[in-house]
């Protein structure tokens, strides 16, 4: 072999390797189960709808409303895409054996990597929601802190936000998390 061809070569492999670079690296990670709840803004609506809704045939002041992953998953959706270069993209949001587990992927420079997390749910003594993390699988590297703190002042917002029970007017008292379903009792204060 010629030196001007092994030179090629070599350049010929170098552009291989920085093109290679320059792609999206899928690096594997957790599998959500099938079917994935869809972010449908349709969703979004029967939620706030189901506050509404909630509020209006309380009776003797009790307030019971049912939420969805489909719903959960809406509005995870939209807060996400409200925030600019959200790393955490596609949440689907399940509801499973009084857990809250959200799948999604974290997109940072060139690397995709799956993300699962594992929230529980209980009552603050203000009669507010808390999310609690419990696990968090990010592919195969570790959780960034900041994005795990993020997510769950996410979630802590978006139901003491314009959706959730402070908002509306509604003093939690239970949280219970069944198969595909939270359902949230409370009181008017």
């Amino acid at each position: 072999m010629s030196t001007k061809t092994a030179w090629q070569a070599l350049w010929a492999l170098a552009a291989l390797v920085l093109a290679s670079l320059a792609c999206t690296i899928n690096i594997g990670g957790p599998t959500p189960p099938a079917p994935l709840p869809t972010a449908d803004p349709a969703a979004l609506q029967s939620l706030r709808a189901g506050w509404q809704t909630a509020i209006a045939q309380a009776q003797d002041g009790h307030v019971r409303v049912t939420v969805t992953e489909a719903q959960l998953t809406a509005l995870l959706a939209d807060k996400l895409a409200r925030e600019q270069n959200a790393w955490f993209q596609q949440p689907a949001v399940f509801l499973r054996e009084g857990k809250i587990e959200i799948y999604g992927q974290v997109h940072k420079a060139n690397v995709v990597a799956p993300v699962r997390i594992t929230l529980s749910v209980s009552v603050a003594a203000n009669g507010q929601p808390a999310f609690h993390l419990e696990h968090a699988d990010f592919g195969p590297l570790p959780v960034p802190p900041d994005l795990l703190e993020g997510l769950s002042a996410m979630l802590n917002e978006a139901f003491t936000g314009k959706v959730g029970p402070l908002a509306t007017g509604i003093r939690v008292e239970e949280v219970t998390i069944e198969q595909g379903t939270m359902t949230v009792q409370g009181s008017l204060r």
